[in-house]
């Protein structure tokens, strides 16, 4: 195995500094060093890292004294091998123009192709800011890829050689080889629906203490996807802030650990409207409401891993077709469903959320993304009954688990779009598809576009589509949704005057060799269901045909 076989990657950029990553297999020392240039012939920062097995044998080195909105390239070296180069670009400072950030969240590698990090690789973005779940926490059975190791991850080993897993996917490298990333975590990352007292999915007597589970977790993601943190290293803060000039303040918030209660549909979990029930905890809620009410600048982009939105959906007789909803969701009322993984099972910290959007000075505009539910939804709000709306919300389709649409039987999520369509605050939904999501950011609006990728194409960038683009301006009225044409995404890496768009792009590893036959398993795996399904409704046809002739006979 290559001393580099898992790339290099950056994380947190700042102003004037960036974390660079890289993984040594077979080694303890490396050299590195960061040009302006893709060719390496002006040299900025230099230096040497030595790791070992206390953290996984990563390196994370913060290069710092940089300049403000710039681009730079990075390598490693270990004895006579160089590491791939590169590609990072530091935050601006002062009056700032414009801005791009790319969304994505959900990564399940053994279920399909993380062809849409390719194409977010592709794209002319500042900044990736993943959204949790950038690993699961599953054995991968019943899938065309397993994962390592074939079981739950539940010791730090099993949670290290899970992320390395990821890593090794080269879809994944081009990601971080081209775009600095901002992480937070959500549920799959530790293990399905966790709180920080357990998680749905955790035993006690076959996994052993929660505490030990959760914290393997925390420092593996440590190790693999590091993030800049006030507090020491065995801390549980992921929590924390980018400020990019006077334009916007990347407000990344820990919606899955760190203050959260146990879920309403667990055992001893305390009802959806206990104004009690917390779920970002007192020390998060100061930070916060600091960063959101205190000098702002003109946007806040606030990214957690849950939908803040209300999704309250009307089925009949919820509670008998309970098996068929959306995982998560739960019966109220009879006829009503809520995720009470979601915003929607901690109301009260919803209506403080409200309360401190209210608060924000005047002029400022509020952007709030997330993911989780493997979907996409523009949404105007949250806000108080019969409230103007104070942000607008962006749900970011899933990068390859499958999309909310397509677990089920074939039909029922016209349920949900039935059902939204009766929903004020619902501008656009889409449950079948993947894809990622940009913001464009500009001092008076901000333009947001959800972008389709079907995982199993070997070339994305020609076939990416745009969803739907719609935009919100900061005029101080009700945050509102509107649509626009978007200009399409781009396929190469836009000039910045540091070399051409090949050289920026040389280096990129080749598509996974297994996209074939991973189309090919999920082609049988339809056509059993369609089969299994015809033959069930022929299997009725016949029945009824019988019971048909028998009462002809009986009349």
């Amino acid at each position: 195995m290559s001393v580099f076989a898992h790339a290099v990657a950056s994380f947190d950029p700042t102003s004037h500094s960036v974390l660079l990553w890289t993984r040594l297999s077979g080694a303890t020392e490396a050299r590195w060093e960061m040009a302006t240039d893709p060719g390496f012939r002006r040299v900025v920062a230099s230096g040497v890292h030595n790791t070992g097995p206390e953290r996984d044998f990563t390196i994370a080195v913060d290069v710092g004294d940089l300049k403000a909105g710039t681009s730079y390239w990075y390598r490693f070296e270990s004895g006579e091998e160089r590491s791939p180069i590169g590609r990072t670009r530091t935050l601006p400072e002062g009056d700032v123009a414009s801005f791009t950030v790319g969304l994505v969240t959900c990564a399940r590698y053994s279920v399909a192709p993380l062809t849409v990090y390719r194409a977010v690789a592709l794209a002319d973005v500042d900044l990736v800011v993943h959204l949790g779940d950038y690993m699961y926490d599953d054995p991968g059975e019943r899938s065309p890829r397993r994962h390592n190791p074939r079981r739950h991850t539940v010791t730090l080993d099993d949670y290290r050689a899970r992320l390395a897993q990821v890593r090794l996917d080269p879809d994944c490298q081009a990601l971080h080889l081209r775009h600095p990333m901002a992480f937070v975590w959500d549920d799959h990352d530790f293990v399905d629906n966790a709180w920080l007292g357990g998680a749905k999915d955790h035993d006690q007597e076959k996994d052993g203490p929660w505490p030990e589970r959760r914290d393997a977790a925390v420092q593996a993601h440590r190790e693999w996807v590091p993030w800049r943190s006030e507090e020491t290293w065995e801390s549980l803060r992921i929590y924390r802030s980018l400020e990019v000039g006077n334009l916007v303040e990347v407000l990344l918030v820990d919606s899955r650990l760190v203050g959260r209660d146990r879920q309403a549909s667990l055992p001893g979990g305390k009802p959806v409207d206990d104004p009690s029930k917390s779920l970002l905890g007192k020390r998060q809620w100061e930070w916060l409401e600091s960063r959101l009410t205190g000098d702002s600048k003109r946007w806040a982009v606030v990214a957690n891993g849950v939908v803040v939105n209300s999704i309250p959906l009307w089925v009949p007789f919820a509670r008998i077709f309970n098996p068929l909803l959306p995982g998560g969701y739960i019966a109220r009322g009879g006829s009503l469903v809520l995720r009470d993984d979601q915003w929607d099972g901690y109301i009260a910290e919803r209506d403080r959320l409200v309360g401190l959007l209210e608060r924000r000075p005047a002029g400022s505009g509020t952007i709030l993304v997330s993911g989780d539910v493997h979907s996409s939804w523009a949404f105007e709000g949250p806000s108080r009954r019969n409230g103007v709306a104070r942000a607008v919300e962006v749900v970011v389709p899933a990068v390859s688990s499958a999309p909310m649409g397509r677990t089920r039987p074939p039909g029922l999520w016209q349920v949900v779009d039935r059902t939204v369509a009766d929903m004020e605050h619902v501008r656009w939904v889409d449950v079948t598809s993947n894809g990622f999501a940009t913001l464009h950011l500009s001092p008076d609006e901000v333009r947001s576009t959800w972008w389709f990728v079907n995982p199993f194409d070997a070339d994305p960038a020609p076939n990416c589509e745009a969803g739907i683009a719609l935009r919100t301006r900061r005029n101080g009225a009700a945050a509102r949704w509107e649509p626009f044409e978007p200009d399409g995404l781009p396929e190469e890496v836009s000039g910045d005057g540091t070399g051409t768009a090949e050289a920026q792009l040389d280096g990129l590893p080749p598509r996974p060799v297994d996209i074939a036959r991973m189309h090919r398993w999920h082609l049988r795996r339809e056509l059993c269901f369609v089969a299994a399904l015809l033959g069930a409704v022929a299997s009725l046809v016949m029945g009824l045909a019988w019971l048909g002739r028998k009462l002809a006979r009986l009349l």
